[in-house]
């Protein structure tokens, strides 16, 4: 009889951000494996969510509540930094390790964690293999959740020394970083990475330098997303059908200084400039904002607010002749495979993960890192050619189906089971 793998995916929720959408979608993807049981369990979930929840009583869910705020109030009052990069540093003691010794696994696969989730510590009360798919750049830090300002402390290591002057009171990141690098240092974890540049990043970083990262990408179930009509799904959105679209989305994207919304909009008013007979709708999602603007006399921005609703997201991508990701960094691009799994090609920065997605001519095109000149000039072009839809499709299944990365993960499992 064929041994059967139970793993248990932890993440904070199960319906929130592009970490929580590839941990559902990794879960979806291990089922269709015969010898493993995946199961997953969150700390918050969604309404109606058949998932393992881990903050059941009234109290477990005040005092998540209570803990969250505490860490980012702690955070803020005795830090000052520059950097204002997202920071966890999941310190406060909850039921979380206690439930999960309650809970039947032989593998424990974290994935994004931060927010209090499970206190550091409680790790080492783990007796089971640990898998962490590191679906950000935290796991290499302090507190902070990016190095927004590139300091390369993760690489020579948090000290006195190498504290950015911009940083002023207590150095929560450094005091993380220690905690993080003697807990690490006796609990055995077997990391996972997204990309190649993360894998990169995460051998030249001090507490990781010692491992060699597996390169796992995210799944995507390529047939969940339909080609549909564009001109059905501009008459839906509300968009001249003789607009150009060109499509941007990302969770508080308008306001995330990471997601490069500025960038963007130097770069399509310059393209606009260039391509002044045709008019252009800058058509966003993700972030709360609902507007509908003149960015010039023949841009106009059109933002929709936060979908959920995965209908309505393969209507936007397939409304749109161009998906442009001007993310500073993306540790993976959910947008990207997706847009493209609805035939429609990219323009981003020729940077970290998006560089394992876009074939250059083939499924859209990298320009020069944060070269908003160079983004027009793609932008224009890709605007300018006909695409093939059906091979921009079959190439993402092939790279990043369900089947190839759950093939993939079961592998990785019975080497350190």
């Amino acid at each position: 009889m064929k041994q059967v793998i139970k793993v248990l995916h932890l993440g904070y929720s199960d319906d929130y951000g592009g970490a929580s959408v590839a941990m559902t979608r990794l879960n979806e993807a291990l089922s269709l494996i015969d010898g493993i049981d995946s199961k997953i369990a969150v700390v918050t979930h969604s309404e109606n969510s058949k998932n393992i929840c881990l903050s059941t009583s009234l109290w477990d869910k005040i005092w998540l509540y209570i803990r969250v705020r505490l860490a980012y109030k702690s955070v803020l009052f005795l830090q000052r930094s520059s950097n204002h990069s997202g920071r966890s540093i999941n310190f406060f003691p909850s039921t979380v390790g206690s439930r999960l010794a309650n809970l039947e696994f032989d593998i424990l696969h974290l994935h994004w964690i931060g927010n209090e989730t499970i206190r550091l510590e409680d790790l080492m009360k783990i007796k089971k293999p640990i898998v962490w798919t590191f679906h950000d750049t935290w796991p290499l830090l302090g507190a902070e959740h990016t190095d927004i300002k590139n300091t390369m402390r993760f690489v020579e290591g948090y000290s006195a020394l190498n504290k950015p002057q911009s940083t002023k009171g207590i150095d929560i990141d450094k005091w993380t970083w220690k905690r993080k690098k003697y807990i690490f240092s006796r609990v055995k974890i077997h990391p996972v990475v997204v990309s190649s540049w993360l894998s990169e990043e995460t051998k030249k970083s001090f507490l990781w330098k010692k491992c060699n990262p597996q390169i796992i990408h995210n799944p995507i179930q390529v047939n969940s997303w339909e080609l549909k009509n564009k001109k059905e799904c501009k008459a839906i959105l509300d968009i001249p059908q003789k607009n150009k679209v060109v499509v941007f989305g990302a969770i508080n994207g308008l306001t995330d200084e990471l997601k490069g919304y500025v960038n963007l909009e130097r770069a399509i008013l310059l393209a606009g400039q260039l391509l002044n007979n045709e008019q252009l709708t800058l058509l966003v999602f993700g972030d709360p904002t609902i507007k509908k603007i003149k960015l010039s006399n023949n841009i106009e921005l059109k933002s929709v607010g936060k979908i959920n609703d995965l209908e309505l997201i393969n209507r936007i991508y397939c409304s749109a002749d161009l998906v442009v990701v001007p993310s500073y960094l993306e540790t993976f691009g959910q947008v990207a495979i997706e847009s493209i799994s609805c035939g429609v090609p990219v323009v981003a920065f020729g940077t970290s993960g998006l560089l394992d997605i876009i074939v250059e001519n083939f499924n859209g095109f990298l320009s020069k890192p944060f070269n908003t000149d160079d983004m027009a000039e793609k932008i224009i072009l890709a605007l300018s050619l006909k695409w093939d839809p059906i091979a921009m499709r079959n190439d993402i299944e092939d790279r990043f189906g369900y089947m190839q990365v759950a093939k993939k993960h079961e592998s990785f499992y019975k080497k350190i089971i």
